[in-house]
């Protein structure tokens, strides 16, 4: 028995994204709103548009699937464990890829308590807690922020598959041995005999299993990035392209070039050390989750050299730069808003990342922004008063 009934129903969404939609709309309606000074806009920001930990978002999940009835806010941690541990006993899902000695009950009390986890333990709760790929994907892009199942990756591949055709753990086992064991060629007797038999579907399944297999044999020999990680970086690399270009254009009085310039403009805001550098994220002392999401020349140098792989967050500033800049002075905030969030969804989906998310404190400051009559002062103002108002932000929150 299925101990969360599932429904496969993903349009409340946990009720997040609802919430949020409201939230940008409310204050587009507001009469109030062209005139709210910076600091407002931020208080406003950060009071209405918080981080979601991980452990609420899975409690979230568990509270509707398992169409428990009684006030959200009432349920104990004990009960969502009882749940999460009834489920992966049900479908025989260990609480880890690498080791059969890591305790369930351990894991799980830390994914029902901690304000982030691995992408393997979403990718195990795929398994334990029944998800369809789709319930994967907004776990990994909502809750984690993260790029959603790549096709072409193995293990992701494997794990999806199985998603697809609700198989259990054990079936991804037995294909991601065989997948391992096999040389560059396809062993097709190696698949067969590790089908169950006297199964009226196991032709199909066989046929089935084969092209899986064949496709991760292909994803084998191509070495280096994915196809949908590349797709990643060469959309940030156009991005930033054009993001110089619009910078040039201003004014030739820009300081610096290539990525400092861009590092100049878009972070003019954060603090910097005696040696002009920006201070390091995890110095950075404020209260507001959209202020660590800056820009920096490192950041960039690391993403075109191809050190490292552009995040969401890193394709929506730049995109959001370029969008706020074309606005220009159309009168029509709505239109340029229904204009950022379409385009921003579009590109972020064509690079892994599941589109635009409100309920992202830093997707929420951005289309927020978009409502002003300057977009990009108002971002630059906001994340000024971001860094530059701590104490008060301090005392308010621990009066």
């Amino acid at each position: 028995m299925n101990p969360l009934n599932m429904e496969n129903d993903l349009e409340k969404s946990y009720a997040f994204t609802i919430r949020a939609w409201s939230r940008i709309e409310g204050m587009l309606d507001r009469d109030m709103f062209l005139k709210m000074e910076p600091d407002a806009l931020f208080r406003a920001l950060v009071g209405q548009f918080r981080p979601r930990p991980f452990h609420e978002y899975l409690k979230r999940y568990l509270y509707l699937k398992a169409g428990i009835r009684q006030p959200f806010h009432t349920v104990q941690t004990q009960a969502y464990l009882d749940i999460v541990m009834a489920a992966f006993q049900e479908t025989n899902t260990p609480a880890s890829f690498l080791s059969g000695t890591t305790r369930l009950r351990q894991s799980a009390t830390n994914w029902l308590t901690r304000n982030d986890v691995s992408r393997d333990a979403v990718l195990l709760m795929g398994f334990g807690l029944y998800m369809t790929p789709e319930e994967v994907n907004d776990f990994l892009a909502k809750a984690l922020h993260a790029s959603v199942l790549d096709p072409d990756q193995p293990r992701e591949a494997v794990c999806l598959y199985c998603y697809q055709h609700q198989y259990s753990f054990a079936k991804y086992q037995q294909l991601w041995h065989l997948y391992e064991t096999m040389g560059d060629q396809l062993d097709a007797s190696r698949i067969e005999q590790n089908q169950p038999v006297n199964r009226p579907a196991s032709q199909i399944v066989i046929a089935e299993d084969t092209d899986l297999l064949s496709h991760l044999l292909a994803c084998r020999k191509n070495d280096g990035l994915t196809p949908a990680q590349i797709r990643a970086r060469e959309t940030y690399v156009q991005l930033y392209q054009g993001t110089l270009q619009m910078l040039s254009r201003e004014t030739s009085s820009r300081p610096g070039h290539g990525p400092g310039m861009v590092e100049k403009v878009l972070s003019a805001y954060a603090p910097v050390s005696p040696h002009g550098n920006l201070v390091s994220r995890r110095a950075i002392g404020t209260l507001a989750d959209f202020a660590r999401r800056r820009v920096s020349r490192q950041q960039i140098h690391n993403i075109l050299t191809g050190s490292s792989l552009p995040s969401r967050y890193d394709i929506l500033t730049l995109h959001f730069y370029q969008q706020s800049e074309l606005c220009g002075t159309e009168t029509d905030r709505k239109k340029a808003l229904i204009r950022f969030m379409d385009s921003s969804d579009s590109l972020l989906t064509g690079c892994g990342f599941g589109g635009l998310y409100p309920a992202d404190p830093y997707d929420a400051f951005l289309s927020v922004c978009m409502l002003t009559d300057d977009p990009f002062a108002a971002y630059s103002d906001i994340m000024e008063y971001a860094y530059t108002d701590l104490n008060n932000q301090e005392t308010e929150q621990n009066p």
